[in-house]
């Protein structure tokens, strides 16, 4: 999997694990995958810190990875403009991933594609579009 994610960590004192959410965004355009990161970075601590995606050579098709501490909703969310779909693949504690979920669906059209639990966590796949 390629990965343009910052070599960052959390800020001392960052929440627990069952917090975090690991987001992995893929068939999408590079700045598709920057507009959404962007997004998630101005409403939740990441470690991704300013890293920018970016469409690697090879073969393979790109996909981007970050992880974000959700401890709390934000309480304003404003609609972000994509150029075509983004697929993303949410994994974590079911609360964190459904309050990133919902925070995703107040600024994109959001889709639930599939998911899968476990006994601990959950992963989530999901496309976002324009509104």
């Amino acid at each position: 999997m390629n990965s343009a994610s910052a070599s960052t960590a959390f800020p001392e004192g960052a929440a627990s694990s069952r917090d975090l959410v690991e987001v992995v965004l893929g068939d999408c355009s590079a700045p598709d995958a920057d507009a959404v990161f962007r997004f998630l970075g101005d409403h939740f601590d990441s470690d991704r810190g300013e890293a920018v995606p970016h469409r690697p050579e090879g073969p393979r098709p790109p996909a981007w990875t970050g992880h974000f501490d959700v401890a709390r909703s934000p309480a304003d969310v404003t609609g972000v403009v994509l150029a075509g779909t983004v697929t993303a693949e949410l994994q974590g504690c079911p609360v964190a991933v459904r309050r990133l979920c919902e925070t995703l669906d107040a600024a994109f059209a959001l889709e639930k594609v599939g998911s899968v639990s476990g006994d601990q966590e959950v992963e989530v796949q999901i496309r976002l579009s324009n509104p």
